[in-house]
């Protein structure tokens, strides 16, 4: 199994935010495209009254009046118009999406209700452009809920599709990753190698470089530099039933679990420290 002497992995893990309170948030990694309003409206063939309310939903998106453009897009899906359903779906999933979130049970709730948006959007016979966008916003959340195995071929769907303005290398790095945690590490390979090749300039090639080649997971407790906190940490990686581990880094030393076959077995033993150690990650 490979091992990482490297403090900081792009993107292996969701990073998380703090709200007013102090209270630690999930981060949703949006891929934010933006909704231009010809893109809405250009081929919507709908009613006028709907393309009315789109047009009006677009507009509280960009002033950030989120829960408004969510009413407008709700208009549209109420009124059974099904040349606009497509559309009014984006919509709503995307703002969803975006508005602010209290805590993490906002955060999951909220991206239960756009992957339900997105995928009744993809039911309501999109054309081209909009189904690829459906498909990289559902695979963006089914991502962020870590549920890999609906992520990828969403993404996949995504990266294929005709709408040339996404972001597809990012799209790329996230099936890569997907198809790692799903042990698919072949596949997962194949991918960062595209990444590199096609987008050579691209802020995710790095980071595809060093996820190239593996072939296990571990838990990364912490960084010390104290004995004391050293000794800590390797005791609680014992207890959560794994050998603790030692890399060393800028005068650092990093306690880690052993490497384990699967993701899943890595989130578990994460699972076990986290109350001890909030700040321990799966890696890479």
């Amino acid at each position: 199994m490979r091992r990482y002497g490297s403090l900081k992995f792009e993107a292996g893990n969701s990073k998380q935010n703090r709200n007013s309170t102090g209270v630690k948030l999930l981060g949703i990694a949006n891929l934010r495209f933006q909704i231009g309003l010809l893109f809405l409206l250009a081929a919507c063939t709908g009613s006028a009254e709907s393309r009315q309310e789109l047009h009006s939903g677009k507009l509280a998106l960009d002033s950030q009046q989120y829960n408004q453009a969510i009413r407008d897009a709700d208009a549209v899906i109420s009124s059974g118009d099904s040349d606009a359903l497509a559309e009014a779906y984006y919509l709503r999933g995307y703002a969803i999406e975006m508005r602010p979130k209290a805590d993490n049970a906002a955060t999951a709730h909220d991206l239960a209700m756009a992957r339900d948006s997105y995928a009744k959007g993809l039911g309501h016979d999109p054309r081209p452009t909009l189904a690829a966008r459906l498909h990289a916003q559902l695979g963006n959340v089914c991502y962020n809920q870590q549920d890999y195995s609906a992520a990828v071929p969403e993404l996949t769907a995504a990266f294929n599709g005709t709408d040339a303005t996404l972001p597809k290398d990012l799209m790329l790095y996230h099936i890569g990753i997907g198809q790692q945690r799903l042990g698919r590490f072949e596949d997962a390979d194949t991918s960062f190698s595209r990444l590199q090749r096609d987008y050579p300039n691209s802020p995710y090639a790095g980071p595809a470089r060093a996820h190239q080649g593996v072939r296990g997971f571990y838990v990364q407790v912490g960084a010390y530099s104290r004995d004391s906190d050293i000794d800590a940490a390797a005791r609680a990686v014992a207890a959560a039933g794994s050998a603790p581990l030692k890399m060393y880094n800028k005068g650092l030393t990093i306690i880690r679990t052993a490497d384990v076959p699967s993701f899943v077995q890595a989130e578990e033993l994460r699972d076990r420290l986290v109350g001890e150690y909030p700040d321990a990650r799966v890696m890479p």
